[in-house]
């Protein structure tokens, strides 16, 4: 598999070092006819290059835990890597990368959250990255708390090729910080493996939450690994066994088509991401077995080539080789372009007068040009900005003004008399009433439906000016284009085919709102540890007293106490469900056990019992005194004893059931609290952020397009006018001299004109295999 792999990568790199050798040769044809002007072009040299040089292929691998991520890593290298065990669950997103070339031997680096240095950890035993990396190992749990990242460096064909494999926590497992981690770490892979097996077929919900929402930008990037697979192929079961393996295959696989296509709308994503080559069973154990046969139907092979198609083809190469590769062969055309031009003007037999009338007229319509690209610019700025207005009105009226009405319904009818309600009538947990929870749940549903929608009007508004812009740029280029005709100037055509990605709005709204909860949880620890602080300070003289009195109650064992309040509690709930912009929240929901408060019930049912019964009670308190005393006391003074006895019970009784009321309003007014808290708040927050953040984005778009709009005329009009002239003024000023060989120019320019028509078509073609 390894070689597969590495044939991969081998053939990936091919193509790199081609496309540099076309950038090498463009760059020196540029350097020695191409023009300064050409700013734009010129710049992208040093950029083309960094990118074609990022030659690190990045695979991440992903899934609940327990699905034999591990295991899989392990088979594709062909080594006993990262720890397998069952029940070993990667704890740290971890990267094993290639070792640096000035190191020999394997090592692991700590990367901590809180700023601390790196740490470097030796990795001479196979236990190194278990204690750091996974749950196995008991002795780092607090450390791991505090860890960002594990680097991995050891030696390997594949990582020298370049190769950086990502090992990722259990999407359900990982904490904030690392889920951030493993979000970056897919956005920025070039394949993505998503690891199911046949326990859990078709993946979690929380999977699907998580690609749903985060990943669909990226699922073309996608191979959707069913692990375990030598349990299809061999079940323990006999029953299983008794059912045709083509049947076995079939029904497993429909499974897992039958979750993506409840899960995904789209017809084309749904084809793609279950066809042959995006849905590949594997068993790793078989992988690794020594038994050929096990080897050949284990799938590794079949996932092996679909990644090393990968390496050559889509996300894999986009950023590093087909972009590049885009603007080189648009540089390559500039550079043609330029070299015709002056072969035109040294073939001319215009005189140096009328060359030198037509340097002003040129001069003249370039300057007119950069006057009209200025004014359909803010022509445009104005449309852009007030298109932005209009959209960013009716996302207030259509996704924000329903949630402030709810909002509104939410702070009217939970209040103090709901919650004491629900607690009279000893419900476990107090929600939101039943008609606001529907509500609520569907107004979730209603946001992230009219977002849609808005993106897609976002995104006509966007084509529409953008059309309109051209148009607008053209309707002057056209009119001088007729005028550079007869100069024997080519005017270049306006191309604004661009794409925006819409995608960066719903990310930093997603990443905002959880920092903001953070940061609102911090913020309620340290009130919380400040009251502490303050109850401490303020009762530090009484705490002697209270000790004593602690010790002295311990001794009055017949000494029943106050009743206890309600025991008030709270535990992690969905308090709402995620709508477009965030995870379903869970929030601490306050409940009250009132089992304390029964159980001391029936105890001073029992007293109050025994008191009722007059007769019987003298007779006890007489038979008590009796044998203290050795003397029996008279009817009388045992009522006296008796009344004062129900006297002292009665202060007691007032006295608990005033606390016992004081305990229950305190419990209303803390669950109303963080029942608000955790619904009006949290609509709040939603609110807050619409009203700011998307409000900001969608005018960030509209700008950018300008600008992006702004960059085409002045890259594909402006600049390579400005080149032309100056080149012209060049050869003008060197005939006027006498400095210029003819002859000797005409067949440089004729000789590089052919090469970089070569370049060309060597450069399409290469894009085009």
């Amino acid at each position: 598999m390894t070689n597969i792999l590495t044939q991969g990568l081998e053939q990936r790199q091919q193509k790199i070092n081609v496309a540099k050798e076309f950038l090498s040769r463009t760059q020196s044809l540029f350097d020695e006819f191409g023009s300064a002007k050409l700013r734009t072009s010129h710049a992208r040299f040093p950029e083309l290059l960094d990118a074609l040089n990022a030659d690190a292929i990045r695979l991440v691998v992903l899934g609940e835990f327990s699905r034999g991520k591990s295991s899989l890593v392990n088979a594709l290298l062909g080594i006993e890597l990262l720890p397998t065990a069952l029940e070993a669950t990667t704890a740290i997103n971890t990267f094993v990368r290639m070792l640096p070339a000035d190191r020999t031997e394997r090592f692991i680096r700590i990367h901590f959250q809180d700023g601390r240095p790196v740490q470097e950890v030796p990795w001479n035993d196979d236990l190194a990255l278990e204690r750091w990396g996974t749950e196995l190992d008991e002795s780092h749990a607090d450390v791991r708390q505090t860890l960002d990242y594990i680097e991995a460096f050891m030696d390997h064909p594949l990582l020298e090729k370049g190769l950086v494999l990502v090992d990722t926590p259990g999407l359900e497992t990982v904490i904030k910080h690392h889920e951030a981690i493993t979000r970056k770490a897919i956005a920025e892979a070039h394949i993505a493996l998503w690891v199911q097996n046949t326990t859990q077929l078709g993946g979690a919900a929380t999977e699907w939450d998580f690609l749903t929402e985060t990943l669909r930008s990226n699922f073309r990037k996608f191979v959707t690994v069913i692990g375990w697979w030598d349990k299809v192929l061999a079940p323990d079961d006999a029953r299983e066994r008794r059912v045709p393996v083509e049947q076995r295959i079939q029904e497993k696989l429909d499974v897992v088509r039958h979750n993506f296509r409840r899960h995904l709308k789209d017809d084309d994503e749904y084809k793609l991401l279950t066809d042959r080559n995006h849905l590949i069973p594997v068993s790793a154990h078989w992988a690794m077995d020594s038994d050929p046969q096990k080897q050949a139907q284990s799938g590794i092979e079949q996932l092996s080539r679909r990644i090393a198609e990968m390496f050559s083809s889509g996300e894999a190469l986009e950023q590093i080789y087909s972009k590049p590769m885009q603007q080189l062969s648009h540089i390559q055309l500039q550079l043609a372009e330029t070299l015709q031009d002056e072969l035109q003007q040294l073939e001319s037999d215009k005189t140096l007068e009328e060359r030198a009338r037509e340097l002003v007229q040129f001069d003249l319509e370039t300057t007119l040009l950069e006057q009209e690209a200025d004014a359909v610019a803010r022509d445009s700025r104005e449309e852009h900005q007030r298109a932005a207005h209009t959209l960013v009105d009716k996302i207030q009226r259509e996704l924000i003004t329903p949630l402030v009405e709810l909002k509104a319904d939410i702070e009217n009818q939970v209040n103090a008399g709901y919650v004491e309600r629900q607690i009279k009538k000893r419900v476990k947990s107090v929600t939101l009433p039943d008609d606001l929870h529907e509500q609520f749940l569907s107004i979730s549903v209603q946001v992230g439906d009219v977002w849609n929608q808005q993106k897609q009007e976002l995104a006509k508004a966007l084509d529409g000016l953008s059309v309109d812009y051209s148009t607008q740029m053209e309707k002057h280029a056209g009119r001088i284009r007729g005028e550079m005709s007869k100069m024997d100037v080519q005017m270049p055509s306006l191309d604004t085919q661009f794409t925006l990605d819409f995608s960066a709005i719903e990310e930093h709204h997603q990443q905002a709102m959880a920092l903001e909860q953070e940061i609102a949880a911090r913020h309620e620890q340290i009130d919380s540890i400040e009251s502490d602080l303050s109850k401490h300070m303020a009762n530090g003289a009484q705490l002697e007293m209270a000790r004593q009195s602690l010790s002295r109650a311990e001794r009055m064992h017949d000494n029943l106490g106050g009743q206890p309040g309600p025991k008030m509690s709270s535990r992690r709930e969905v308090v709402k469900k995620g709508g477009m912009y965030s995870d379903d929240t869970y929030g601490d929901v306050a409940f009250s056990d009132n089992s304390n408060v029964q159980a001391w019930k029936e105890e001073r049912d029992k007293l109050q019992a025994s008191l009722a019964d007059k007769e019987l009670r003298l007779e006890q308190i007489i038979g008590e005194e009796e044998r203290k005393t050795g003397m029996r006391m008279t009817l009388e003074k045992a009522q006296k004893k008796y009344e004062r006895e129900v006297s002292t019970f009665e202060k007691k009784k007032a006295q608990i059931e005033q606390q016992s009321h004081a305990a229950e309003g305190e419990l209303v007014k803390e669950t109303t609290q963080r029942l608000i808290k955790n619904t009006a708040g949290q609509l709040e927050q939603r609110i807050r952020h619409l009203q700011n953040h998307v409000k900001d984005a969608v005018h960030k778009v509209f700008a950018d397009q300008l600008q992006a709009l702004q960059d085409c005329v002045k890259e594909q009009y402006l600049e390579p006018l400005n080149a032309k002239l100056e080149k012209r003024r060049e050869i003008h000023s060197l005939l006027e001299q006498g400095k210029l060989d003819v002859a000797q120019r005409r067949a440089r320019l004729e000789h590089a004109s052919k090469e970089v028509d070569d370049l060309l078509t060597l450069t399409h073609n290469a894009l085009k295999a």
